[in-house]
């Protein structure tokens, strides 16, 4: 029966030459692989950085709008408010004009009256004053 060896076979200077150039061209291979990975790591970290600093001003903007937003239908809100205010306030002069226009005469009321003033002619009637007057110059002619 074979011993058992403690250390394997030690290889011999071909097949260590052999061994260490498929070692060398591992290890370039695996090299080239890992700063390839290293090389898009780099990009994709880079785009990462990108797409953040994005998001952050597009989240900054967002802000902003909401608040312009805000003041917007606040003020459009007071807006709002007043005209209702003024809208409620011209309804009651209308209430006002309507009530006084039903104090104002008719038509026919004032064809009447039209009738009446032509009738009367006060256009012929004499004034206080007028009167007063004529009387004085009456008595004095009557004194005279």
């Amino acid at each position: 029966m074979a011993e058992p060896q403690l250390y394997p076979k030690a290889p011999t200077p071909e097949e260590h030459v052999g061994k260490q150039s498929a070692d060398v061209a591992l290890f370039s291979k695996i090299s080239k692989n890992v700063n390839t990975l290293a090389a898009s790591l780099r990009i994709l970290e880079g785009r990462y950085s990108t797409l953040r600093s994005k998001g952050q001003v597009s989240e900054q903007n967002l802000i902003e709008l909401e608040k312009e937003v805000t003041n917007d239908i606040k003020m459009i809100s007071e807006d709002l408010v007043e005209v209702k205010r003024e809208m409620k306030d011209i309804k009651d002069k209308l209430i006002l004009i309507k009530a006084e226009l039903g104090n104002l005469a008719s038509k026919n009321e004032l064809k009447i009256m039209e009738r009446y003033i032509d009738m009367w002619q006060p256009m012929n009637f004499i004034t206080r004053n007028e009167l007063n007057k004529l009387l004085e110059e009456k008595r004095k002619t009557q004194d005279l």
